[in-house]
Protein backbone atom coordinates (compact mmCIF):
# COMPACT_ATOMS: atom_id res chain seq x y z
CA UNK A 1 0.00 0.00 0.00
CA UNK A 2 1.25 3.25 -0.45
CA UNK A 3 2.66 5.89 1.83
CA UNK A 4 0.51 8.16 3.54
CA UNK A 5 0.15 11.46 1.99
CA UNK A 6 1.75 14.44 3.12
CA UNK A 7 0.21 17.85 3.48
CA UNK A 8 2.23 19.08 0.19
CA UNK A 9 1.86 16.14 -1.41
CA UNK A 10 -1.68 15.71 -0.89
CA UNK A 11 -2.52 19.84 -1.65
CA UNK A 12 -0.16 19.39 -5.06
CA UNK A 13 -2.55 16.25 -6.12
CA UNK A 14 -5.48 18.30 -5.12
CA UNK A 15 -6.55 19.14 -8.43
CA UNK A 16 -7.19 15.99 -9.41
CA UNK A 17 -8.84 14.38 -6.42
CA UNK A 18 -11.16 17.32 -6.32
CA UNK A 19 -12.51 16.45 -9.68
CA UNK A 20 -12.48 12.84 -9.25
CA UNK A 21 -14.33 12.60 -6.03
CA UNK A 22 -14.31 15.28 -3.48
CA UNK A 23 -15.85 18.20 -2.51
CA UNK A 24 -17.58 19.92 0.86
CA UNK A 25 -20.76 17.45 1.65
CA UNK A 26 -23.36 19.88 2.29
CA UNK A 27 -22.81 20.62 -1.95
CA UNK A 28 -24.38 17.03 -2.40
CA UNK A 29 -27.40 18.05 -0.55
CA UNK A 30 -28.39 21.21 -2.44
CA UNK A 31 -27.15 19.82 -5.93
CA UNK A 32 -27.28 16.39 -6.37
CA UNK A 33 -30.02 14.37 -8.33
CA UNK A 34 -32.18 11.98 -7.06
CA UNK A 35 -30.39 7.98 -6.52
CA UNK A 36 -32.08 6.27 -9.94
CA UNK A 37 -33.43 3.17 -8.52
CA UNK A 38 -33.63 0.28 -11.33
CA UNK A 39 -36.83 -1.40 -11.94
CA UNK A 40 -37.69 -4.29 -10.38
CA UNK A 41 -38.70 -7.07 -12.37
CA UNK A 42 -39.89 -10.69 -11.09
CA UNK A 43 -38.45 -13.41 -12.01
CA UNK A 44 -40.78 -15.61 -10.20
CA UNK A 45 -43.68 -15.05 -12.94
CA UNK A 46 -43.19 -17.85 -15.04
CA UNK A 47 -43.02 -15.26 -17.39
CA UNK A 48 -39.32 -14.69 -19.44
CA UNK A 49 -37.69 -11.61 -18.31
CA UNK A 50 -37.21 -9.48 -21.84
CA UNK A 51 -33.56 -7.72 -21.72
CA UNK A 52 -32.87 -5.88 -25.11
CA UNK A 53 -29.22 -4.97 -25.46
CA UNK A 54 -29.58 -1.60 -26.97
CA UNK A 55 -27.71 1.64 -27.49
CA UNK A 56 -29.68 4.43 -25.09
CA UNK A 57 -28.67 8.09 -23.46
CA UNK A 58 -28.21 9.24 -20.20
CA UNK A 59 -27.41 11.85 -18.11
CA UNK A 60 -24.73 11.20 -15.56
CA UNK A 61 -24.40 14.97 -15.20
CA UNK A 62 -27.52 16.61 -15.15
CA UNK A 63 -28.34 18.22 -18.65
CA UNK A 64 -25.58 16.69 -20.38
CA UNK A 65 -26.61 13.53 -22.39
CA UNK A 66 -24.75 10.64 -22.63
CA UNK A 67 -24.62 8.25 -25.46
CA UNK A 68 -24.84 4.55 -23.44
CA UNK A 69 -26.03 1.25 -23.38
CA UNK A 70 -28.38 -0.52 -21.69
CA UNK A 71 -30.69 -3.81 -21.06
CA UNK A 72 -34.10 -2.53 -21.83
CA UNK A 73 -33.37 0.74 -20.37
CA UNK A 74 -30.77 3.76 -21.33
CA UNK A 75 -28.21 2.58 -18.65
CA UNK A 76 -27.82 -0.67 -16.62
CA UNK A 77 -30.49 -3.00 -16.82
CA UNK A 78 -33.63 -3.77 -14.22
CA UNK A 79 -33.03 -5.23 -10.70
CA UNK A 80 -34.36 -9.26 -11.93
CA UNK A 81 -35.65 -10.96 -8.21
CA UNK A 82 -36.12 -14.60 -8.02
CA UNK A 83 -36.34 -17.34 -5.83
CA UNK A 84 -34.38 -20.41 -4.94
CA UNK A 85 -36.05 -23.39 -5.68
CA UNK A 86 -37.65 -21.50 -8.75
CA UNK A 87 -37.44 -20.88 -12.56
CA UNK A 88 -35.70 -18.34 -14.11
CA UNK A 89 -36.02 -17.44 -17.96
CA UNK A 90 -34.43 -14.88 -19.55
CA UNK A 91 -34.66 -13.77 -23.02
CA UNK A 92 -31.88 -11.62 -24.41
CA UNK A 93 -31.97 -9.98 -27.80
CA UNK A 94 -29.23 -7.80 -28.85
CA UNK A 95 -29.94 -5.31 -31.41
CA UNK A 96 -26.71 -3.67 -31.29
CA UNK A 97 -23.54 -3.89 -33.81
CA UNK A 98 -21.33 -5.88 -32.18
CA UNK A 99 -21.89 -9.38 -30.66
CA UNK A 100 -22.41 -9.96 -27.28
CA UNK A 101 -22.25 -12.21 -24.44
CA UNK A 102 -24.14 -11.82 -21.13
CA UNK A 103 -22.81 -13.62 -17.75
CA UNK A 104 -24.79 -14.27 -14.59
CA UNK A 105 -22.08 -13.79 -12.62
CA UNK A 106 -22.38 -15.27 -8.62
CA UNK A 107 -25.29 -17.70 -10.65
CA UNK A 108 -24.65 -21.72 -9.99
CA UNK A 109 -26.05 -22.80 -12.89
CA UNK A 110 -24.25 -25.49 -15.54
CA UNK A 111 -21.81 -24.08 -18.48
CA UNK A 112 -24.43 -23.88 -21.11
CA UNK A 113 -26.83 -21.00 -19.19
CA UNK A 114 -23.59 -19.58 -17.31
CA UNK A 115 -23.28 -17.04 -20.11
CA UNK A 116 -19.75 -17.10 -21.01
CA UNK A 117 -17.91 -15.88 -23.80
CA UNK A 118 -18.63 -19.07 -26.18
CA UNK A 119 -22.32 -17.82 -25.86
CA UNK A 120 -22.09 -14.54 -27.78
CA UNK A 121 -25.16 -13.36 -29.69
CA UNK A 122 -24.66 -11.62 -33.34
CA UNK A 123 -25.98 -8.78 -33.84
CA UNK A 124 -29.77 -9.24 -34.22
CA UNK A 125 -29.98 -12.61 -32.65
CA UNK A 126 -31.49 -13.52 -28.90
CA UNK A 127 -30.68 -16.11 -26.52
CA UNK A 128 -33.12 -17.11 -23.86
CA UNK A 129 -31.86 -19.24 -20.88
CA UNK A 130 -33.91 -21.13 -18.22
CA UNK A 131 -31.79 -21.37 -15.01
CA UNK A 132 -32.73 -23.72 -12.21
CA UNK A 133 -32.11 -21.44 -8.83
CA UNK A 134 -31.12 -23.90 -6.21
CA UNK A 135 -28.41 -21.62 -4.32
CA UNK A 136 -29.83 -19.77 -1.14
CA UNK A 137 -30.69 -16.03 -1.08
CA UNK A 138 -27.89 -13.66 -2.18
CA UNK A 139 -27.05 -10.07 -4.36
CA UNK A 140 -25.76 -11.18 -7.85
CA UNK A 141 -25.09 -9.32 -10.94
CA UNK A 142 -25.31 -9.97 -14.54
CA UNK A 143 -22.66 -8.28 -17.11
CA UNK A 144 -21.16 -8.56 -20.58
CA UNK A 145 -18.66 -11.10 -21.18
CA UNK A 146 -18.20 -10.18 -24.57
CA UNK A 147 -14.17 -12.08 -25.44
CA UNK A 148 -11.97 -9.01 -25.90
CA UNK A 149 -14.79 -6.23 -25.64
CA UNK A 150 -16.08 -7.51 -21.86
CA UNK A 151 -14.66 -3.68 -20.57
CA UNK A 152 -15.74 -1.36 -23.11
CA UNK A 153 -19.08 -2.63 -22.99
CA UNK A 154 -19.75 -3.16 -19.35
CA UNK A 155 -18.30 0.66 -19.21
CA UNK A 156 -21.32 1.34 -21.97
CA UNK A 157 -23.50 0.23 -19.27
CA UNK A 158 -24.20 -3.52 -19.87
CA UNK A 159 -24.70 -4.26 -16.02
CA UNK A 160 -27.48 -4.95 -13.81
CA UNK A 161 -28.52 -6.63 -10.59
CA UNK A 162 -29.61 -9.74 -9.43
CA UNK A 163 -31.82 -10.91 -6.21
CA UNK A 164 -31.95 -14.49 -4.82
CA UNK A 165 -34.89 -14.73 -1.98
CA UNK A 166 -35.08 -17.80 0.26
CA UNK A 167 -37.34 -19.29 2.72
CA UNK A 168 -35.05 -19.12 5.20
CA UNK A 169 -33.95 -14.87 4.68
CA UNK A 170 -37.44 -14.17 4.34
CA UNK A 171 -37.85 -15.41 7.88
CA UNK A 172 -34.98 -12.61 8.87
CA UNK A 173 -36.35 -8.96 10.44
CA UNK A 174 -34.07 -7.50 7.71
CA UNK A 175 -35.23 -4.83 5.76
CA UNK A 176 -36.74 -6.01 2.25
CA UNK A 177 -38.66 -2.56 0.86
CA UNK A 178 -36.81 -2.51 -2.71
CA UNK A 179 -36.05 1.35 -3.03
CA UNK A 180 -37.28 1.79 0.78
CA UNK A 181 -34.90 0.32 2.71
CA UNK A 182 -33.74 -1.98 0.87
CA UNK A 183 -30.91 -0.61 -1.66
CA UNK A 184 -29.44 -1.36 -4.60
CA UNK A 185 -26.31 0.77 -4.82
CA UNK A 186 -24.02 -0.16 -7.84
CA UNK A 187 -20.41 1.92 -7.71
CA UNK A 188 -18.41 2.72 -10.80
CA UNK A 189 -16.17 5.01 -11.90
CA UNK A 190 -15.90 6.98 -15.53
CA UNK A 191 -14.06 9.71 -16.91
CA UNK A 192 -16.27 11.93 -19.42
CA UNK A 193 -15.27 14.15 -22.29
CA UNK A 194 -15.69 18.05 -22.30
CA UNK A 195 -19.24 17.04 -24.51
CA UNK A 196 -19.84 14.59 -22.24
CA UNK A 197 -19.27 11.36 -23.38
CA UNK A 198 -17.93 8.60 -21.55
CA UNK A 199 -13.86 8.17 -22.42
CA UNK A 200 -12.75 4.24 -22.57
CA UNK A 201 -9.68 3.25 -24.80
CA UNK A 202 -8.46 -0.60 -23.86
CA UNK A 203 -5.00 0.12 -25.76
CA UNK A 204 -4.94 3.25 -23.59
CA UNK A 205 -5.67 1.51 -20.12
CA UNK A 206 -2.37 1.12 -18.05
CA UNK A 207 -1.20 -1.58 -15.83
CA UNK A 208 -4.20 -1.48 -13.51
CA UNK A 209 -6.82 -1.22 -15.91
CA UNK A 210 -9.13 1.35 -17.02
CA UNK A 211 -9.78 3.65 -13.78
CA UNK A 212 -12.40 6.67 -14.01
CA UNK A 213 -12.09 10.00 -12.78
CA UNK A 214 -15.78 10.31 -11.27
CA UNK A 215 -17.71 7.76 -9.27
CA UNK A 216 -21.21 7.34 -10.12
CA UNK A 217 -23.87 5.59 -7.94
CA UNK A 218 -26.48 4.09 -10.26
CA UNK A 219 -25.61 5.79 -12.73
CA UNK A 220 -25.84 9.19 -11.12
CA UNK A 221 -22.95 11.47 -9.58
CA UNK A 222 -23.32 12.07 -5.91
CA UNK A 223 -26.89 11.11 -5.62
CA UNK A 224 -29.04 11.49 -2.41
CA UNK A 225 -32.42 9.81 -1.40
CA UNK A 226 -35.03 9.26 1.22
CA UNK A 227 -35.13 6.46 3.67
CA UNK A 228 -36.54 5.49 6.96
CA UNK A 229 -35.54 6.19 10.31
CA UNK A 230 -34.95 2.60 11.23
CA UNK A 231 -32.31 0.15 9.55
CA UNK A 232 -31.49 0.62 5.90
CA UNK A 233 -29.80 -2.46 4.00
CA UNK A 234 -27.44 -1.75 1.18
CA UNK A 235 -26.94 -4.16 -1.41
CA UNK A 236 -23.61 -2.94 -2.99
CA UNK A 237 -21.75 -3.87 -6.27
CA UNK A 238 -18.52 -3.07 -7.19
CA UNK A 239 -19.83 -2.41 -10.76
CA UNK A 240 -15.98 -0.72 -11.69
CA UNK A 241 -13.95 -2.58 -14.93
CA UNK A 242 -10.73 -1.98 -12.00
CA UNK A 243 -10.75 0.22 -9.57
CA UNK A 244 -11.07 -1.35 -5.71
CA UNK A 245 -12.39 0.73 -3.21
CA UNK A 246 -12.73 1.25 0.73
CA UNK A 247 -16.30 1.98 1.36
CA UNK A 248 -17.25 3.92 4.93
CA UNK A 249 -19.22 6.80 5.81
CA UNK A 250 -17.92 10.54 6.47
CA UNK A 251 -18.94 10.55 10.46
CA UNK A 252 -16.98 7.15 10.48
CA UNK A 253 -20.25 5.43 11.77
CA UNK A 254 -20.34 1.74 12.27
CA UNK A 255 -22.25 -0.15 10.46
CA UNK A 256 -22.67 -4.11 9.76
CA UNK A 257 -22.09 -6.19 6.86
CA UNK A 258 -24.50 -8.84 6.84
CA UNK A 259 -23.84 -10.80 3.47
CA UNK A 260 -20.99 -11.02 0.79
CA UNK A 261 -21.03 -12.54 -2.60
CA UNK A 262 -22.91 -15.73 -2.09
CA UNK A 263 -24.95 -14.65 0.45
CA UNK A 264 -25.08 -14.20 4.51
CA UNK A 265 -22.83 -14.29 6.55
CA UNK A 266 -22.80 -16.52 9.56
CA UNK A 267 -23.06 -13.84 12.01
CA UNK A 268 -23.13 -9.45 11.39
CA UNK A 269 -20.18 -7.82 11.46
CA UNK A 270 -19.65 -4.70 12.70
CA UNK A 271 -17.55 -2.27 10.83
CA UNK A 272 -16.13 1.52 10.08
CA UNK A 273 -14.69 0.90 6.60
CA UNK A 274 -14.63 -2.52 4.17
CA UNK A 275 -12.78 -3.20 0.96
CA UNK A 276 -14.05 -4.11 -1.98
CA UNK A 277 -12.86 -5.05 -5.53
CA UNK A 278 -14.13 -5.17 -8.77
CA UNK A 279 -17.46 -7.78 -8.99
CA UNK A 280 -17.55 -8.16 -5.71
CA UNK A 281 -20.81 -7.36 -3.87
CA UNK A 282 -21.87 -7.08 0.31
CA UNK A 283 -24.57 -6.08 2.28
CA UNK A 284 -24.34 -3.79 5.05
CA UNK A 285 -26.68 -2.32 7.31
CA UNK A 286 -26.41 1.36 8.37
CA UNK A 287 -29.26 2.31 11.41
CA UNK A 288 -30.79 5.99 10.48
CA UNK A 289 -32.73 6.03 13.61
CA UNK A 290 -30.82 9.11 14.63
CA UNK A 291 -32.09 11.25 12.13
CA UNK A 292 -28.84 12.31 10.67
CA UNK A 293 -27.95 12.29 7.12
CA UNK A 294 -25.59 9.29 6.10
CA UNK A 295 -23.13 10.05 3.78
CA UNK A 296 -21.19 7.18 1.79
CA UNK A 297 -17.39 7.55 1.14
CA UNK A 298 -16.26 5.14 -1.75
CA UNK A 299 -12.18 6.06 -1.74
CA UNK A 300 -10.15 4.93 -3.88
CA UNK A 301 -8.03 2.42 -2.45
CA UNK A 302 -4.61 3.16 -4.08
CA UNK A 303 -5.22 6.67 -1.83
CA UNK A 304 -6.09 4.79 1.06
CA UNK A 305 -2.53 3.89 3.80
CA UNK A 306 -2.18 1.22 5.72
CA UNK A 307 -3.28 2.61 9.11
CA UNK A 308 -7.12 1.80 8.13
CA UNK A 309 -7.94 5.61 8.09
CA UNK A 310 -5.86 7.06 5.31
CA UNK A 311 -7.48 9.48 2.84
CA UNK A 312 -9.86 10.74 5.86
CA UNK A 313 -7.14 11.37 7.98
CA UNK A 314 -5.01 13.43 5.38
CA UNK A 315 -8.29 15.08 4.40
CA UNK A 316 -9.10 16.23 8.51
CA UNK A 317 -5.64 17.21 9.02
CA UNK A 318 -5.97 19.59 6.07
CA UNK A 319 -9.40 21.15 5.97
CA UNK A 320 -11.47 20.08 8.95
CA UNK A 321 -10.53 20.00 13.41
CA UNK A 322 -14.01 18.04 13.68
CA UNK A 323 -14.05 14.74 13.48
CA UNK A 324 -15.64 14.13 10.14
CA UNK A 325 -14.20 14.19 6.82
CA UNK A 326 -14.60 17.15 3.93
CA UNK A 327 -15.05 14.66 1.33
CA UNK A 328 -17.60 14.54 -1.00
CA UNK A 329 -19.63 11.65 -0.27
CA UNK A 330 -21.00 9.17 -3.39
CA UNK A 331 -24.23 8.83 -1.92
CA UNK A 332 -26.29 10.48 1.11
CA UNK A 333 -28.86 8.94 2.79
CA UNK A 334 -32.01 11.40 4.19
CA UNK A 335 -34.23 10.64 6.92
CA UNK A 336 -37.56 11.06 5.97
CA UNK A 337 -39.59 10.53 9.40
CA UNK A 338 -42.88 9.76 6.72
CA UNK A 339 -41.73 6.63 5.77
CA UNK A 340 -42.01 2.72 7.25
CA UNK A 341 -38.91 1.84 9.68
CA UNK A 342 -37.80 -1.62 10.24
CA UNK A 343 -36.69 -0.90 13.85
CA UNK A 344 -36.36 -4.44 14.69
CA UNK A 345 -32.64 -5.60 16.43
CA UNK A 346 -30.28 -7.07 14.07
CA UNK A 347 -29.90 -11.36 14.78
CA UNK A 348 -27.35 -12.53 16.67
CA UNK A 349 -27.39 -15.37 13.68
CA UNK A 350 -28.02 -14.87 10.18
CA UNK A 351 -26.84 -18.30 8.40
CA UNK A 352 -24.78 -21.62 9.07
CA UNK A 353 -21.90 -22.54 6.58
CA UNK A 354 -20.50 -25.81 6.73
CA UNK A 355 -17.02 -26.01 5.67
CA UNK A 356 -15.69 -29.27 4.28
CA UNK A 357 -13.17 -31.40 6.69
CA UNK A 358 -9.52 -31.49 4.89
CA UNK A 359 -10.23 -35.22 4.41
CA UNK A 360 -12.85 -34.13 1.65
CA UNK A 361 -10.80 -31.89 0.00
CA UNK A 362 -9.74 -34.21 -3.19
CA UNK A 363 -7.22 -32.18 -5.19
CA UNK A 364 -4.77 -28.74 -4.98
CA UNK A 365 -4.64 -26.34 -8.24
CA UNK A 366 -2.22 -23.47 -8.31
CA UNK A 367 -2.73 -20.34 -10.21
CA UNK A 368 -0.73 -17.51 -10.79
CA UNK A 369 -1.39 -14.47 -13.08
CA UNK A 370 1.18 -12.79 -14.78
CA UNK A 371 1.32 -9.22 -16.11
CA UNK A 372 4.57 -10.08 -17.91
CA UNK A 373 3.29 -12.31 -20.57
CA UNK A 374 4.87 -12.52 -23.84
CA UNK A 375 3.82 -10.22 -26.86
CA UNK A 376 0.66 -11.28 -28.13
CA UNK A 377 0.59 -13.89 -31.14
CA UNK A 378 -2.70 -13.99 -31.73
CA UNK A 379 -3.41 -16.39 -28.89
CA UNK A 380 -7.73 -16.34 -30.15
CA UNK A 381 -7.95 -12.38 -28.40
CA UNK A 382 -5.52 -10.17 -31.11
CA UNK A 383 -5.35 -6.79 -29.62
CA UNK A 384 -2.62 -5.52 -32.19
CA UNK A 385 0.54 -6.14 -30.18
CA UNK A 386 -0.79 -5.58 -26.51
CA UNK A 387 1.04 -7.07 -24.38
CA UNK A 388 -0.67 -10.73 -23.20
CA UNK A 389 -1.81 -10.98 -19.52
CA UNK A 390 -1.63 -14.40 -18.24
CA UNK A 391 -2.44 -17.17 -15.67
CA UNK A 392 0.10 -19.93 -15.34
CA UNK A 393 1.99 -18.14 -18.96
CA UNK A 394 -1.32 -18.96 -20.80
CA UNK A 395 -3.34 -16.23 -22.12
CA UNK A 396 -6.87 -16.79 -22.63
CA UNK A 397 -8.00 -18.86 -25.87
CA UNK A 398 -11.34 -19.98 -26.71
CA UNK A 399 -10.08 -23.07 -28.52
CA UNK A 400 -7.93 -24.59 -24.71
CA UNK A 401 -9.39 -25.73 -22.02
CA UNK A 402 -7.09 -24.78 -19.44
CA UNK A 403 -8.31 -27.02 -16.42
CA UNK A 404 -10.28 -30.29 -15.97
CA UNK A 405 -12.73 -30.59 -12.59
CA UNK A 406 -14.64 -33.40 -11.24
CA UNK A 407 -18.43 -32.28 -10.13
CA UNK A 408 -18.79 -32.83 -6.65
CA UNK A 409 -15.69 -32.95 -5.50
CA UNK A 410 -14.22 -30.39 -2.67
CA UNK A 411 -10.96 -28.50 -4.23
CA UNK A 412 -7.86 -26.19 -2.89
CA UNK A 413 -7.26 -23.52 -5.66
CA UNK A 414 -4.57 -21.46 -4.28
CA UNK A 415 -4.32 -18.54 -6.26
CA UNK A 416 -1.72 -14.97 -6.35
CA UNK A 417 -0.27 -12.81 -8.77
CA UNK A 418 2.91 -11.97 -10.02
CA UNK A 419 2.45 -8.02 -9.52
CA UNK A 420 -0.42 -6.16 -8.10
CA UNK A 421 -3.70 -6.93 -6.73
CA UNK A 422 -6.11 -8.58 -8.85
CA UNK A 423 -9.88 -9.60 -7.88
CA UNK A 424 -10.04 -13.55 -8.65
CA UNK A 425 -13.43 -14.12 -9.91
CA UNK A 426 -14.36 -18.08 -10.58
CA UNK A 427 -17.65 -18.93 -12.82
CA UNK A 428 -20.21 -21.61 -11.66
CA UNK A 429 -19.82 -21.85 -8.01
CA UNK A 430 -19.27 -19.78 -4.47
CA UNK A 431 -16.34 -20.67 -2.40
CA UNK A 432 -14.98 -20.48 1.04
CA UNK A 433 -11.58 -18.32 1.64
CA UNK A 434 -8.75 -20.57 3.52
CA UNK A 435 -6.12 -17.82 3.41
CA UNK A 436 -5.93 -13.89 2.02
CA UNK A 437 -2.17 -13.25 1.05
CA UNK A 438 -1.17 -16.32 3.31
CA UNK A 439 -2.81 -15.02 6.51
CA UNK A 440 -6.15 -15.96 8.51
CA UNK A 441 -9.58 -14.76 6.56
CA UNK A 442 -11.02 -11.60 8.75
CA UNK A 443 -14.94 -12.54 9.86
CA UNK A 444 -16.30 -10.09 7.32
CA UNK A 445 -14.44 -12.73 4.55
CA UNK A 446 -15.80 -15.85 6.07
CA UNK A 447 -19.13 -16.02 4.25
CA UNK A 448 -19.85 -17.38 0.35
CA UNK A 449 -17.83 -15.91 -2.46
CA UNK A 450 -17.06 -15.95 -5.57
CA UNK A 451 -14.24 -13.19 -6.17
CA UNK A 452 -11.23 -12.54 -3.95
CA UNK A 453 -9.03 -10.11 -4.34
CA UNK A 454 -5.08 -11.68 -4.49
CA UNK A 455 -1.91 -10.02 -4.94
CA UNK A 456 2.18 -10.69 -4.86
CA UNK A 457 2.09 -11.41 -1.00
CA UNK A 458 1.14 -14.91 -0.69
CA UNK A 459 -0.87 -17.50 -2.00
CA UNK A 460 -4.40 -17.29 -1.08
CA UNK A 461 -6.45 -20.34 -0.80
CA UNK A 462 -10.07 -21.04 -1.51
CA UNK A 463 -12.19 -24.07 -1.29
CA UNK A 464 -14.33 -24.76 -3.38
CA UNK A 465 -16.93 -26.99 -5.72
CA UNK A 466 -18.89 -27.35 -8.73
CA UNK A 467 -22.33 -28.60 -8.50
CA UNK A 468 -23.14 -28.35 -12.43
CA UNK A 469 -21.81 -29.69 -15.45
CA UNK A 470 -19.45 -27.32 -17.96
CA UNK A 471 -18.46 -28.75 -21.42
CA UNK A 472 -15.61 -27.89 -23.32
CA UNK A 473 -18.24 -26.30 -25.58
CA UNK A 474 -19.74 -24.36 -22.81
CA UNK A 475 -16.58 -24.62 -20.08
CA UNK A 476 -17.03 -22.55 -16.74
CA UNK A 477 -14.18 -19.48 -16.79
CA UNK A 478 -11.70 -18.50 -14.30
CA UNK A 479 -10.10 -14.36 -14.34
CA UNK A 480 -9.17 -11.53 -13.20
CA UNK A 481 -12.09 -9.52 -13.03
CA UNK A 482 -10.23 -6.37 -13.97
CA UNK A 483 -12.31 -6.38 -16.99
CA UNK A 484 -9.01 -5.05 -19.53
CA UNK A 485 -6.90 -7.51 -17.50
CA UNK A 486 -9.43 -10.35 -18.73
CA UNK A 487 -9.63 -9.21 -22.01
CA UNK A 488 -6.08 -8.60 -22.56
CA UNK A 489 -5.73 -12.86 -21.64
CA UNK A 490 -5.98 -12.73 -18.00
CA UNK A 491 -8.45 -15.58 -18.48
CA UNK A 492 -8.62 -19.63 -18.57
CA UNK A 493 -11.66 -22.01 -19.15
CA UNK A 494 -12.20 -25.24 -17.35
CA UNK A 495 -14.64 -28.38 -17.54
CA UNK A 496 -16.76 -30.13 -15.14
CA UNK A 497 -17.76 -33.22 -15.59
Amino acid sequence: MPLPLSRRQFIASSTALLSASYFPWAWARTHSPKLPIPALVDGTSGVPVDLEIRTGQWQFKTGVTTPTLGFSQNYLGPTIRTRQNSELTLHYKNTLDEPVAVHGHGLHVPGDVDGGPQLAMAPGESWQPTLSIVQRAATCWYHSHTHGSTGRQVYSGLAGMMIIDDEHSDSLPLPKQYGIDDLPVIIQDRTFDAQGNLVYSLNDAGEDGWLGETVVINGAITPVTHVPAGKIRLRILNGSNARFYVVGFVDKRTFHKIATDGGLLPAPVALTTTEMGPGERCEIIVDMADGNPAELLTLFEDEVDEDGEGLINSLLSIFSKSDKTTAKPSLTLLVDQKLTANTEPLPEQLSTISRPKESEIKNTRDFILEMDGAENNGGGHGHHGLMDMTINKAAMDMDTINEQVKLGEWERWRIRSDQGEHPFHIHGCSFLIAKIGGEAVPLAQQGWKDTVAVDDDGWSEVIVRFDFPATSKHPYMYHCHILEHEDRGMMGQFTVS
